[in-house]
């Protein structure tokens, strides 16, 4: 999996003319910055791209991503110093689970767990706390899953939430595997920038793309 990079849970950086995106803003709240919200532009009436139900919108600055040298749509403001993965409890959907609803979770992935405790037919919650707490490393996780917590994710999320005709006529490509063996995840551009973002707000998207 490429890149192995950190990413640290943090706001969106502000600039003149948009948000530059920080995967971690928090995953839903940037899509709802892209497919729910408008702009000053669009509400001024300096646009008329947009449609016209979208205008009524909360109002956003817009989230900026770019193209990279390799023609991939990633976020500028990515950040390699600090991974936030999520721990073992997030990744496996056990927050707010009892002991036993947990212990029956569990079981069906035990092979995780076997080497932690004491007698596997005899086991407590509290011998596999410390795990449940870890943070993943990427090479646990799935492909799909681990290249959402790169510079890639926030791509392939706006990808999977737009429909496939949308995505297809503007030019966005869906890469998985950049060559045999590999396990690549990333959304590629390599149309006219200008027209894609015109297309997008067509599209009633708050997203530019350099």
């Amino acid at each position: 999996m490429r890149p192995k990079g950190n990413i640290k849970l943090q706001p969106p950086q502000e600039t003149e003319g948009g948000i530059i995106m920080s995967i971690e803003i928090n995953r839903r709240e940037f899509l709802k910055i892209v497919f729910a919200s408008t702009t000053v532009v669009a509400v001024s009436g300096a646009s008329a791209l947009w449609p016209q139900e979208a205008l009524s919108r909360p109002i956003s600055d817009p989230v900026y991503l770019e193209i990279d040298d390799s023609g991939y749509i990633v976020d500028p403001g990515f950040d390699y110093c600090d991974l936030n993965l999520p721990t073992n409890r997030e990744h496996h959907s056990l927050v707010g689970l009892g002991e036993d609803e947990i212990k029956d979770e569990l079981s069906e992935i035990f092979d995780e767990i076997e080497h932690l405790v004491s007698d596997p037919d005899n086991w407590s919650v509290d011998e596999v706390e410390e795990w449940l707490n870890t943070p993943m490393n990427l090479e646990d996780m799935g492909t799909w899953e681990g290249m959402r917590y790169t510079h890639y994710g926030p791509a392939i999320q706006i990808y999977e939430q737009m429909a496939r005709h949308d995505a297809s006529r503007l030019g966005l490509e869906l890469i998985d595997g950049d060559h045999p063996g590999s396990d690549f995840v990333g959304i590629a551009f390599r149309g006219n920038v200008t027209e894609l973002n015109r297309e997008l707000e067509q599209l009633g998207m708050n997203l530019i793309i350099t």
